[in-house]
């Protein structure tokens, strides 16, 4: 199409002792791009990749697929290891093409629009809950200091911070590269109450931002760098405003941070 853009047309699994070739790319998506080939296309596809599973059975692995022309040209596949299946599901998600958009005429604009819907904070707080699981099994003392909400001064709602024990008060924060800015402002906001938290009871305060690891095979360039110059630039911010700042690309180095902060 030269269009620039690089879509993922499927997977090939490995999970459970079971390997597949999966078809995900969409057929409306297909239909949108091509019209009435966009149905031969599919079935292209779904030929190529029946002929992959047959290598599968054939007793191949995965490393040693030829994937069949078919009248298609496949790029080179990208190699991710998960540990669960949900991470499996969020990697299928983030290598979704951007095209997908195409496939909703009536709202053209969807991909630009910054999504503010609640579920965003989702991410954050499953964050907060695996880096809480590892730190209770290190110690279990610290069990009860997570997800605490406080009165600061000039605000009449209670504010929860992700931790906070007699000496210490953190929160944790999310760049995630879907919507990296509103990550950005959120994040902000979270330097801000540390400030302010850490004036009115005179605890140490800590901002832990969890980012994608930037060898992750679902991050563009460009991702890559937003991802780089965000962070640093937040870093300058936080030390700017005397709040520790610990930067985590997985949740064992987000746990090392806190119990190191303790």
């Amino acid at each position: 199409m030269q269009t620039g853009e690089r879509i993922c047309v499927g997977f090939l699994t490995s999970w459970n002792a079971q390997t597949r070739a999966v078809v995900t790319l969409r057929p409306d998506l297909l239909a949108t791009l091509f019209g009435a080939a966009g149905q031969k296309a599919q079935m292209l596809l779904d030929r190529a990749f029946r002929l992959m599973n047959a290598q599968l059975g054939s007793g191949c692995t995965l490393t040693e697929i030829t994937p069949p022309m078919s009248g298609l040209f496949f790029g080179e596949s990208e190699v991710c290891h998960v540990n669960a299946y949900t991470e499996l599901l969020q990697i299928a998600k983030l290598m979704s093409s951007s095209l997908s958009a195409l496939a909703e005429p009536d709202n053209p604009d969807a991909a630009d629009e910054v999504d503010a819907r609640p579920d965003q904070a989702q991410p954050a707080r499953q964050f907060v809950t695996r880096v809480r699981d590892l730190a209770v099994k290190r110690d279990v003392r610290v069990a009860n200091c997570f997800n605490k909400d406080v009165a600061l001064k000039s605000s009449r709602r209670l504010t929860r911070f992700g931790f906070m024990s007699d000496s210490l008060v953190a929160h944790f924060g999310l760049l995630q590269p879907s919507n990296i800015r509103n990550s950005v402002r959120m994040t902000r906001g979270l330097i801000t109450e540390l400030t302010l938290a850490e004036r009115a009871s005179g605890r140490h305060s800590l901002l832990i931002l969890g980012f994608p690891s930037l060898e992750s095979p679902t991050l563009s360039d460009k991702e890559r760098r937003a991802v780089e110059d965000y962070k640093e630039e937040l870093d300058m911010e936080a030390q700017e405003f005397k709040v520790r700042f610990a930067g985590a690309d997985n949740d064992a180095a987000a746990c090392d941070a806190l119990m190191a902060a303790l």
